[in-house]
């Protein structure tokens, strides 16, 4: 069972998962779109009982975080308070901060990233949502937005299901039975997140370096390995770990070869806190 604190500042609510073990570092996470916290029990667990605090809580639009505003948000710059608050969190632990973002969650950091410096000590990004993948499915979603410009807070089926995510058959049943994940978005929101994709890629450079992780699935049809590619080629960094996870769906943190997964992520971890002086063998990682 996790043991969880939450926390509320102003508006902002998050939660935070303290490891048991003696702390080398605090990871932030910022979730997908459609999703929430809860379905992170494994990834906050593997890091928990391997010497990581975690700080994550439902971005503005999904979870639990307004009934009214599901699947909408006025402006980007909503996503990128609450992660400068989470962050502002984790630095008060006085010990490494290191941020992971999930496919829309990796498509917020990097842009916050490319606007100001931010306190942490590495970059973590799982299947990065800087373009979406390119189907009949989403053309028909793309023509659909342009009525958005009419019609902002009209709400659609953006078209992805728990199928299209892993190939976990538990995580998939869990999803499909999961009353927090949402079922439609705003015209707006989606025209928000496109404008948003062209605009971080143009303006990668800009992101001062720091260490990073960047993790894709080979079979991931929700986010465009290409654009990953591009962002990982044009990224200044002296320290880059680069995964594509052949088979792998877009959710490879939910995929049948997870412990892979976060034994890479730790590998990571482990050696940035090592550099910093922590002491950390590849053998101390601990599974579930």
């Amino acid at each position: 069972m996790l043991l969880k604190i939450f926390e509320k500042r102003g508006n902002l609510r998050m939660w935070k998962w303290e490891t048991e073990n003696d702390a080398k570092g605090v990871v932030v996470i910022a979730h997908n779109i459609l999703e929430h916290t809860g379905r992170y029990a494994y990834v906050i667990t593997m890091l928990r009982r391997n010497g990581y605090h975690v700080i994550m809580g439902d971005l503005p639009g999904q979870g639990q975080t307004s009934r009214a505003n599901k699947g909408q948000i006025e402006d980007f710059n909503e996503y990128h308070e609450n992660i400068l608050e989470w962050i502002k969190i984790a630095n008060e632990y006085k010990i490494p901060t290191f941020i992971l973002g999930v496919g829309l969650g990796g498509l917020i950091l990097i842009n916050l990233l490319e606007r100001i410096e931010l306190p942490v000590e590495g970059l973590m990004l799982i299947s990065p949502l800087l373009e979406f993948k390119q189907s009949g499915k989403d053309r028909k979603n793309k023509l659909l937005s342009n009525v958005g410009k009419v019609s902002k807070d009209t709400r659609f089926k953006i078209g992805i299901t728990a199928q299209d995510l892993t190939r976990n058959d538990e995580v998939i049943e869990d999803t499909v039975n999961d009353g927090l994940m949402l079922k439609k978005v705003t015209y707006h929101w989606y025209n928000l997140v496109n404008e948003m994709m062209k605009e971080t890629m143009e303006h990668i450079k800009d992101i001062k370096p720091l260490p990073t992780l960047i993790m894709t699935g080979s079979e991931d049809i929700i986010s465009e390995i290409n654009a990953t590619e591009t962002f990982k080629d044009k990224l200044v960094t002296n320290e880059l770990y680069y995964k594509v996870w052949n088979g792998l769906y877009h959710e490879i943190h939910n995929e049948p070869e997870r412990d892979q997964v976060m034994r890479y992520v730790l590998t990571f971890l482990n050696n940035s806190v090592n550099t910093m002086g922590f002491i950390v063998e590849e053998d101390e990682i601990e599974d579930i």
